[in-house]
């Protein structure tokens, strides 16, 4: 989940983004970029670009020291067409693509690189660095994209072709170990709303997805698998702006985040699939069942319009930005709040009771938080993202795998201190947004 900040920022930040498994958040800066884990809140590592220079998508493999980001801001420091694999161990690019037009978003698993533009989304081996698949969308300026995290199965869900279409794609589980165009297992289409996907989140499994629309009223769960409709969850009355749905790694729970500075938990039905509680477990613990608020004149609500058939959010939390995006923290029942205006919340939610979430904790993460956290001082030579979070690298490919240039047009991967500043090849076929191969690093 990711909210890009580009085009209103209200500080250095650019673009914030969490990892797959919410347990750290990415910051693109108008000079680089910093890392934090999310619970317990710490600053856990920061690069400032030497001459400095924007990031203006940014997105994180787990806890590895691998990142995926482009250029942006006032003075990018990469082409916002182009995608850079960023190896924080040795400070540099590792591999490159590069598109015809700027790119919205990135998502990352340990096999696959995918890549949103405009009307478009490529698929990557990540071992391989080959194209894989590319699917068509709608104008998709917002990068909605979702990948399943789940090692049970390879699930992908964007928009459609139509309006209100959600395209959900299965993929092969070994996926990321070919190097040729890939047969699809098989796609759903799900027909999510009337107007305009303006949302989109999955679950651990890819086994149930959350839309909302751009009027911003209405929350849809649905089975991927089928597309059937779970559930039917209200926002609010009043038209907003979803900026973020985001399951509880069991399943169980999902949270809303919207312009409306409010972030609403609803209880999710139990699954037909129990991958997910089956390696988390339940929230709920052995309490009483969680059930979502619903009308009094629920009862006769086959003769009243469906607003009083609506079910409503169990809890809430308020922040004063009206930006904002939250995910599930490591405590049961609490969740974490990152803002646009560089804050940080965590909140408790009572699993029964529902009602106001109680406030637990509150930081800052802007560009003078960082500078006080660190002393303003960077060390280049220490393995940033993986030794201090505890996780170990990405075991990447050695030198000459996906070493290759776009026909006419030679490619080298940047260093910490240059930007190749390369243009999408002519050589490219007509129509297409992305060059057929890649730049790949880690030369001697």
């Amino acid at each position: 989940m990711m909210m890009d900040l580009q085009s209103s920022p209200l500080n250095e930040l650019l673009h914030i983004g969490f990892n797959q498994d919410f347990t750290c958040f990415a910051c693109g800066t108008e000079t680089g970029f910093r890392v934090y884990s999310v619970d317990p809140f710490r600053l856990t590592w920061k690069r400032d670009f030497d001459p400095p220079g924007g990031i203006g998508v940014i997105a994180m493999l787990f806890r590895t020291n691998i990142l995926a980001f482009t250029g942006g801001g006032s003075n990018p420091r990469f082409q916002p067409h182009k995608v850079l694999l960023w190896d924080d161990r040795q400070a540099r690019s590792i591999a490159e693509l590069s598109f015809r037009n700027a790119v919205r978003s990135v998502k990352l698993r340990r096999d696959l690189v995918v890549v949103v533009v405009d009307r478009k989304v490529y698929v990557y081996g990540f071992r391989s660095l080959s194209l894989l698949d590319s699917i068509e969308t709608i104008e998709n300026r917002k990068g909605l994209c979702c990948l399943s995290t789940g090692p049970e199965r390879t699930v992908l869900v964007c928009p459609g072709m139509q309006q209100g279409r959600a395209l959900v794609v299965f993929y092969p589980r070994v996926l990321g170990e070919m190097t040729a165009p890939v047969t699809r297992e098989r796609t759903t289409i799900v027909a999510a709303h009337e107007s305009c996907i303006a949302s989109m989140g999955l679950d651990y499994s890819g086994g149930l997805l959350a839309t909302a629309s751009d009027k911003g009223t209405i929350v849809r769960v649905y089975d991927t698998s089928s597309g059937t409709r779970r559930q039917e969850l209200r926002r609010g009355a009043d038209r907003a702006e979803i900026h973020s749905l985001v399951f509880s790694p069991a399943g169980d729970f999902l949270a809303v985040s919207s312009d409306k500075g409010t972030i609403h938990i609803f209880s999710v039905t139990p699954s037909q699939h129990p991958s997910n509680a089956s390696v988390f477990g339940s929230e709920l613990g052995q309490g009483a069942p969680s059930t979502n608020a619903k009308s009094s004149l629920q009862k006769i609500s086959r003769v009243l319009p469906a607003y009083f058939s609506s079910e409503w959010s169990l809890a809430q939390f308020r922040v004063p930005d009206y930006r904002c995006i939250a995910c599930f923290a490591n405590e049961p029942h609490t969740i974490a709040v990152v803002c646009a205006n560089g804050t940080y919340y965590k909140a408790r939610f009572d699993p029964v009771r529902g009602g106001e979430m109680e406030r637990m904790e509150f930081h800052q993460f802007d560009q003078a938080s960082a500078d006080q956290t660190l002393g303003g001082v960077e060390d280049e030579t220490a393995d940033p993202l993986c030794q201090r979070t505890g996780s170990g690298p990405l075991d990447l490919p050695a030198a000459g795998v996906g070493e290759a240039s776009t026909p006419g047009n030679p490619k080298s991967p940047d260093t910490a201190g240059t930007d190749s500043g390369t243009a999408p090849a002519e050589g490219a076929e007509a129509g297409d947004d992305a060059d057929s191969n890649l730049a790949a690093g880690l030369q001697s």
